[in-house]
C-alpha cells in the first residue's frame, strides 16, 4: 500500500500557532474557573482566565464546551471594550468549526478576528489569526496559500522578536512544504522550529514538531525512524489528555504497519483512533480514518468493505465541504468501481476527482488520477480517452521529473562558478601578498646593507616556495574544475537517459498500436494513413537515437562491437524500415551486393544500421523524384560502401562542412525537408571510431553520392551471422511455442495492451497474466507456474530489477533445478541500464519500442535454451 493513503491523518495537529499545551489538572480548572466567577476581579484578569478554559482546557477534551466559554468571552470583552479578547474569542469560535468541519464558516469568523486585530494593531493576535487562516486553507488543499500566510506569520514573528512564534511559524512552514512534495526542505524547517523549542524547553511545541517529522519520514519511507518518534508522542499526548493528538499518532502507527504489510495492526490502530474521533465529534478526521481503513479492504480484495468505507468518508466530506478528502474518496471509489466493472461510475468518479486536482494545480493528484481513469477507458473500450489520460500521466510524471533535473543542474553550474571566482579571488590575493612582501623585503636590503647575501638567498627561496605553492594550488584548481566539468556531464547523461526512456515509452504505445491496426482487418483508404505513421514513428526513433549516441560520442563512451554479422540482413534490415518512406515519394529504392563482397564479415551490426539508415535516409528525404541505390563490394581490405541519388545535390563549399552537428547545406533546406542535422554528423562520427573513412562527391541539382570505407575482416569459418529473420520464420518460431504460459509485469496500460496483441497474434492458444509492478510479479510467481516471464524495469512500489532479484532468491532458497527465464523490456538502451538487467540476473532483454521478431525472437531462443519445448 502506499504511503500517501495513510498519512493524510497527521495534519490533524494542524496549524501550528492554534496550539497550546493541554495540561489543566481539575485544580488548575477550579481555580481558572473560580478567577472567571469573582467579579471583584479585574476584568482582564477575567477574561485571560476563561480564554485559558476555553481553548486550553476544552478545547479538545470538549469543543463544545470551548465554544460555549468563547462565546461568555465575546460577549463580556464586547461589554467591557477589550477589542483584544474579541479577537482571541472569535479566534476559539472560528477553531471550533474548523474542527468541526465547516471551514468557510470558519473562514469568515477568522477574518473578522484579523479586522479586530489590525485596528488595535496588536501583532500577538494577528499572528494567531493568521494562522488559523492558514489552516482554512489546507483543509480545502490549497496549500500555496497557506504558504503564503505562514511567511506572514514568520516576518512578524522576527519583526517582534518572538522566539516561540519564530518556532511555531518555522514548523508550519516546513510542515506545509512537506504537503508540497518538497520533503528535503520541509524537513529543513522542521528540523530548524524543533532547536528552537529545545531551548525554550518547551515539551508540548517538541512533541507537535515531532508528529511533523515523523509525517516526513513516512513519505521518506523512512519508517523505523517515524516509528519511534510516533510512539514517543502517542504516550505523550495520552498523558496529557489530547485526545485528538493521540487519534492522529494512531493513525499514523497504522500506516507504518501497513507499510510492514501488518493489516492487521493497522486495522486495529485505525479503529482505536476512528473511536476518538467519534467521540469528541471530529467528523473531517473520521471521513479520513474511513477512508484509510477502505484502502486496507481494497488492498485486500474485500471490494464491498472498501467501497463501504470510501462511500461514507465522500458523504462526511461533502458535508463538512472538505474538498481535498473529498476527492481522494472520488478518485478510489472510481477505483474500486473498475474493479466491479462498473465502468461508467468509475469515470464518472474519476472526471470529478481529477477536475478537482486540476483546477487547485495538485501535480501529484492529477498523475495518480489520470493514471487510474487510464485503466478505466481501457476496461470501457474508449481508448482515444485512455490515450489522452495516460499522455496527461506521463505529462505530470514528467513535469515532476524534469523539476529534480533542472534543480540538480544548476546547482552544479552555481557551485562550479562560485568555485572559479573563488579560485580567482585566491590568485589576486596571493599576488597582492607576494608585492607587499617583495616591497618589505626591498627596504629591509637598504636598511640592512651588512645582511644582502642573506636577504638575497631567502628571497630566492622564498620566490621558489610560493612559485611551487602556486602550482600545487593550480593543480588543485584544475582537479576541482575537472572534477565538476565530469558532474555536469553525468547530470547530462542522466537527463538524456530520462528523456530517452520517457519518449521511448509512449513511442512504444504508438508503434506497437500501429502494427495490431496494420494487421488488422482495416478499410484500404486507411493504409496511407498507417504508412505515415509507421514512418513518424521510425524517424522518431532514428532522431532519439542520433542525439543520445552523439552525446555518448562527445562524452567518449560509445563503445564499438565485434561480432559476426550477416552483411544482406543488415541491408535487408533497413531497406524494411525505409521503403515506405521511399515510396510515399514515388522513388526507387534498390540495392546490389558485389559478388566479392563476404556474406558473413566481423562488425557492429547496429552501428551499420545506423550509418546506413541516415545515409540513405538523407538521400530520400533530399531527392524528390528519381531513384536511390545501394551497391556494396569488397576491395584492398576495405568493405566499401556507394549510396547515390538523384536528389537536389550539395554545393562545393558547403561539401566540408556538411558533416558538422546541426549542419544542412542551406539554411532554407532545414525549413522546407525538415531534419535534425545530426544524422551525417554522427555516421561520420561512427565511421570514424571504426577507423573508416567517409566522403561525399556531389554538384548543385544533380543528386550525390555518398561513400564509406570500413576494415574488413572475416570471421572464423564456424562463426554464424545473425540472418534477416522473415514473417514465414518468424511464424514457424511462435508455432513451436504453442500453449506457453507468460507473466507480464508492466505498469503502463497501453504496452500491456501491446504486448498482449503481439504475443496473441503469434503464438497460439498463449495464456498470458499481466501485473502493474514487481511486488505484484513475486506474488504471481508464487502462485503460479509460468514458462517466462517479461519484466519492465521501471515500475512504481518495486522495479524489475528488485524483482528479479527477489524472484532469484527464491528459486536459490528452494533449490530449483532450474530457473524461469526472466526477459526485460526497457525504453532506456544505455549500455548501464542493459549491465544492470544481466547483474539482476536477467536472461535477456528486449528494447521499446520493439520490432515483432525483437520480442518473439528472444522469447524462442530462452525457451529452446532450457529445453521446455517439445
Amino acid at each position: 500500500m502506499k504511503i500517501k493513503t495513510i498519512i493524510l491523518i497527521v495534519t490533524v495537529i494542524g496549524s501550528f500557532l492554534s496550539i497550546k499545551a493541554q495540561s489543566f489538572s481539575e485544580t488548575q480548572q477550579d481555580s481558572l474557573m473560580g478567577i472567571w466567577k469573582d467579579v471583584t476581579q479585574q476584568d482582564t484578569i477575567r477574561l485571560n482566565a476563561i480564554q485559558r478554559i476555553a481553548m486550553e482546557g476544552y478545547r479538545f477534551k470538549n469543543p463544545d464546551s470551548a465554544l460555549y466559554y468563547a462565546q461568555l468571552q465575546y460577549d463580556f470583552a464586547l461589554k467591557t471594550k477589550h477589542k483584544n479578547f474579541q479577537a482571541l474569542a472569535l479566534n476559539t469560535q472560528g477553531d471550533y468549526y474548523l474542527l468541526k468541519g465547516n471551514p468557510d464558516k470558519s473562514f469568515d469568523i477568522f477574518n473578522l478576528a484579523l479586522k479586530i486585530s489590525e485596528e488595535i494593531n496588536n501583532k500577538r493576535t494577528k499572528l494567531i489569526t493568521l494562522g488559523n487562516i492558514s489552516r482554512v486553507y489546507e483543509s480545502k488543499g490549497n496549500i500555496e496559500k497557506a504558504l503564503d500566510y505562514n511567511l506572514q506569520i514568520l516576518k512578524i514573528s522576527e519583526d517582534i522578536q518572538d522566539k516561540k512564534g519564530i518556532g511555531r511559524s518555522l514548523a508550519d512552514i516546513g510542515k506545509n512544504y512537506a504537503r508540497k512534495g518538497d520533503l528535503k526542505s520541509g524537513l529543513a524547517y522542521l528540523k530548524r522550529s524543533k532547536n528552537i523549542f529545545e531551548e525554550l524547553d518547551d515539551k508540548n511545541s517538541i512533541a507537535t514538531v515531532r508528529s511533523f517529522i515523523a509525517n516526513v519520514y513516512m513519505q521518506q519511507g523512512n519508517l523505523d525512524e517515524a516509528l519511534k518518534l510516533i510512539t514517543i508522542n502517542l504516550a505523550y499526548f495520552e498523558d496529557v489528555g489530547n485526545k485528538t493528538l493521540a487519534a492522529g499518532c494512531l493513525s499514523n502507527l497504522a500506516g507504518i504497519y501497513i507499510n510492514q504489510g501488518d493489516t492487521k495492526k493497522a486495522l486495529h490502530y485505525l479503529e482505536k483512533a476512528l473511536v476518538h474521533f467519534e467521540e469528541i465529534g471530529n467528523i473531517p478526521y473520521v471521513a479520513k480514518i474511513s477512508q484509510n481503513m477502505g484502502q486496507i479492504y481494497y488492498e485486500q480484495g474485500n471490494l464491498e468493505r472498501a467501497l463501504e468505507y470510501m462511500t461514507n468518508s465522500l458523504k462526511l466530506s461533502e458535508v463538512i465541504k472538505d474538498e481535498n478528502t473529498e476527492a481522494a474518496a472520488k478518485q478510489k471509489i472510481g477505483i474500486i468501481f473498475t474493479e466491479q466493472e462498473k465502468y461508467s461510475q468509475a469515470i464518472s468518479y474519476g472526471n470529478e476527482a481529477l477536475n478537482f486536482y486540476q483546477k487547485t494545480g495538485d501535480v501529484m493528484g492529477v498523475s495518480s488520477t489520470s493514471g487510474s481513469l487510464t485503466k478505466s477507458y481501457i476496461a470501457d473500450g474508449n481508448y482515444k480517452k485512455a490515450f489522452e489520460m495516460n499522455e496527461l500521466y506521463y505529462k505530470m510524471r514528467d513535469s515532476l521529473n524534469s523539476k529534480e533535473n533542472q534543480k540538480a543542474l544548476i546547482e552544479v553550474q552555481v557551485q562550479s562558478d562560485y568555485e572559479k571566482q573563488k579560485a580567482i579571488d585566491d590568485l589576486n590575493n596571493e599576488k597582492k601578498m607576494v608585492l607587499e612582501q617583495q616591497k618589505t623585503l626591498a627596504q629591509q636590503r637598504i636598511s640592512w646593507a651588512i645582511g644582502i647575501g642573506l636577504l638575497l638567498s631567502s628571497i630566492l627561496a622564498y620566490v621558489i616556495f610560493n612559485k611551487l605553492k602556486e602550482t600545487r594550488k593550480q593543480k588543485v584548481i584544475i582537479e576541482e574544475q575537472k572534477k565538476k566539468v565530469e558532474q555536469s556531464e553525468k547530470h547530462k547523461e542522466q537527463f538524456l537517459a530520462n528523456m530517452s526512456h520517457e519518449i521511448r515509452t509512449p513511442m512504444h504505445a504508438i508503434s506497437g498500436m500501429t502494427n495490431i491496426l496494420e494487421r488488422n482487418k482495416h478499410p484500404k483508404s486507411q493504409d496511407v494513413f498507417l504508412k505515415a505513421m509507421r514512418t513518424s514513428s521510425d524517424n522518431l526513433v532514428v532522431i532519439l537515437n542520433d542525439i543520445l549516441d552523439l552525446s555518448k560520442i562527445e562524452a567518449g563512451k560509445l563503445d564499438i562491437e565485434s561480432i559476426s554479422l550477416n552483411l544482406e540482413a543488415v541491408v535487408e534490415n533497413f531497406i524494411q524500415i525505409l521503403k515506405f518512406k521511399a515510396e510515399e515519394k514515388g522513388l526507387t529504392l534498390s540495392y546490389e551486393i558485389s559478388e566479392d563482397a563476404p556474406a558473413l564479415i566481423m562488425g557492429d551490426p547496429t552501428r551499420l544500421n545506423q550509418i546506413l539508415i541516415n545515409l540513405v535516409g538523407n538521400a530520400i528525404k533530399f531527392t524528390e523524384k528519381g531513384n536511390v541505390k545501394i551497391f556494396i563490394s569488397s576491395t584492398n581490405g576495405q568493405l566499401h560502401f556507394e549510396i547515390k541519388d538523384t536528389g537536389i545535390g550539395i554545393p562545393k563549399d558547403k561539401q566540408k562542412s556538411i558533416f558538422e552537428s546541426f549542419e544542412q547545406a542551406k539554411g532554407s533546406t532545414t525549413r522546407y525537408y525538415g531534419g535534425s542535422g545530426l544524422g551525417l554528423s554522427i555516421s561520420k562520427q561512427l565511421v570514424d571510431l571504426q577507423n573508416g573513412k567517409i566522403w561525399v562527391e556531389s554538384s548543385e541539382g544533380n543528386g550525390s553520392a555518398f561513400y564509406f570505407d570500413l576494415p574488413l575482416t572475416i570471421p572464423k569459418t564456424n562463426a554464424v551471422g545473425q540472418r534477416f529473420i522473415s514473417e514465414d520464420k518468424l511464424k514457424t518460431m511462435a508455432k513451436s511455442l504453442k500453449g506457453i504460459r507468460i507473466l507480464i509485469a508492466e505498469d503502463n496500460p497501453f504496452n500491456q495492451m501491446i504486448a498482449q496483441d503481439d504475443l496473441s497474434y503469434y503464438i497460439e492458444d498463449i495464456s498470458i497474466d499481466t501485473v502493474e509492478n514487481g511486488m505484484l510479479a513475486i506474488d504471481k510467481f508464487k502462485s503460479n507456474n509460468y514458462d517466462l516471464i517479461l519484466m519492465d524495469v521501471q515500475m512504481p512500489v518495486m522495479n524489475g530489477f528488485e524483482a528479479t532479484k527477489k524472484i532469484r532468491d527464491l528459486e536459490k532458497s528452494k533449490g530449483l533445478a532450474t530457473t524461469i527465464s526472466i526477459i526485460a523490456m526497457t525504453a532506456s538502451l544505455l549500455k548501464t541500464e542493459i549491465e544492470n538487467c544481466y547483474n539482476a540476473g536477467m536472461n535477456n532483454y528486449i528494447p521499446k519500442p520493439y520490432k515483432v521478431e525483437e520480442l518473439i525472437v528472444p522469447i524462442f531462443n530462452e525457451l529452446k535454451s532450457k529445453n521446455e519445448l517439445s
